[in-house]
């Protein structure tokens, strides 16, 4: 008769043993018994890889996609300006300049400056040549114009004119950059305010970049809150239905400040001013005979004629002690110094 002999199982060997049974249910648990578990884990698996799609890939992908942008803007007189104003905006990234001709039938041709050879795939040059549009305000009808038929060739439209230089920060960075940021992500309308440059000893034009001969911000200017427009593309067919002017939208759309804060859609300013990421240089005053031919030629967004005795008047009190500048005014505005006086009166 055979015996079994029983011998005692080594604690240690014990231990191994109750390891491997634990193992062996747990991998039953996972595997046969439970499977409504397993099924329920393999979709929390799916919804993660969703999640990082959509977000996380998403954000990559805004943060580095290629924009496409465009600048629209309106000139008359502007030959002198026209190279730097243009170079600029290139060398900022824009990829496209469209600039609406408003000069006079007769007048200087923006094509004597801009060559084609030069400058070509950048700049479009539309005729408006003479047109003064409805009241009197040809630059609507030309902002208008141009985002009908570019808004949805472009992601962006910025609306700045001759007079206006646009900085990014930090480290004067590309347009792409700054409109790639995600604090732009929910911003139709990104508003920036101006900062007035003049030189304050400069009678006449000299033959030198804006930028160079005009070096003198004026941060306490009232007309600071100022503000124009960069828009998204694509928001509506109709201008006037996405903005009101350059300097304000329509329609609740969200417009924010550089900082990427909202602010009053409505409203052509933005006060105090912000300059964290973004200033739009203006060069409005120049030197006192440029101002002057400015004033002389008019402007794209109100009445001329008025605009141009208002301002007459004006300069001429503001600088009736000044031989110099009254000199200049005789000559540019074509006018005696006894108009001008009577001007001052009946006004």
């Amino acid at each position: 008769m055979n015996f079994i002999e029983i011998k005692k199982v080594p604690k240690s060997k014990f231990f191994i043993y109750k390891y491997d049974n634990i193992t062996y249910k747990l991998k039953l648990f996972l595997s046969k018994k439970y499977y409504i578990i397993k099924f329920f884990f393999i979709i929390i698996f799916f919804v993660l890889i969703f999640l990082f799609k959509s977000f996380i890939l998403k954000q990559i992908y805004f943060k580095h996609k290629k924009l496409k942008i465009c600048l629209c803007a309106i000139g008359k007189n502007e030959n002198l300006y026209v190279k730097e104003f243009v170079s600029h905006y290139i060398k900022l990234g824009y990829n496209k300049i469209i600039i609406y001709d408003n000069n006079e039938v007769y007048g200087e041709r923006f094509e004597d400056v801009i060559k084609k050879e030069i400058y070509k795939g950048y700049v479009d040059i539309i005729n408006f040549r003479g047109f003064r549009g409805k009241d009197n305000k040809p630059q609507f009808d030309a902002y208008k114009d141009c985002y009908e038929k570019y808004h949805h060739k472009f992601d962006w439209l910025s609306f700045f004119d001759f007079d206006e230089f646009l900085e990014l920060k930090p480290n004067n960075i590309k347009i792409q950059e700054f409109l790639n940021n995600k604090r732009y992500k929910n911003c139709q309308n990104i508003k920036i305010n101006w900062l007035l440059y003049i030189n304050n000893n400069s009678l006449y034009y000299e033959n030198k970049p804006v930028q160079y001969r005009i070096n003198i911000p004026v941060y306490e200017s009232i007309i600071n809150k100022h503000i124009k427009s960069t828009v998204r593309g694509n928001l509506l067919i109709n201008y006037w239905s996405v903005m009101n002017n350059p300097h304000s939208s329509l329609n609740n759309f969200k417009s924010c400040s550089s900082s990427g804060q909202l602010i009053d859609y409505s409203s052509p300013y933005n006060d105090p001013p912000d300059y964290e990421f973004a200033i739009l240089k203006h060069y409005n005053y120049k030197s006192f005979e440029e101002y002057c031919k400015k004033i002389n030629r008019g402007r794209s967004d109100y009445d001329s004629d008025i605009y141009k005795k208002e301002m007459i008047i004006n300069l001429y009190k503001d600088n009736i002690n000044n031989k110099n500048k009254i000199n200049i005014m005789k000559n540019i505005f074509n006018i005696s110094l006894l108009k001008l006086i009577n001007y001052t009166l009946i006004y």
